[in-house]
């Protein structure tokens, strides 16, 4: 699948996302709204499709050494 450019709604971004190599945990929208809820239906479909599910997406920040 082609991915789609950022710019779309919630439920096209979910599809794209397996193949951006996000997990389904790393959704970007907060739980209870309807966008979230359109980019994990999203996402499900692309999986019922076919693409494969990533596990462990979740962004991680490189450790600079200083303590905030």
């Amino acid at each position: 699948m082609d991915t789609p450019p950022n710019d779309l709604d919630a439920r096209a971004l979910g599809r794209a996302a397996p193949a951006k190599g996000l997990a389904r945990e790393a959704c970007p929208y907060a739980e209870g709204t309807e966008a979230r809820t359109l980019w994990l239906s999203g996402y499900d479909e692309a999986l019922a499709e076919g693409e494969t599910p990533v596990t462990g997406g979740l962004a991680k920040h490189p450790v600079d050494g200083s303590s905030r």
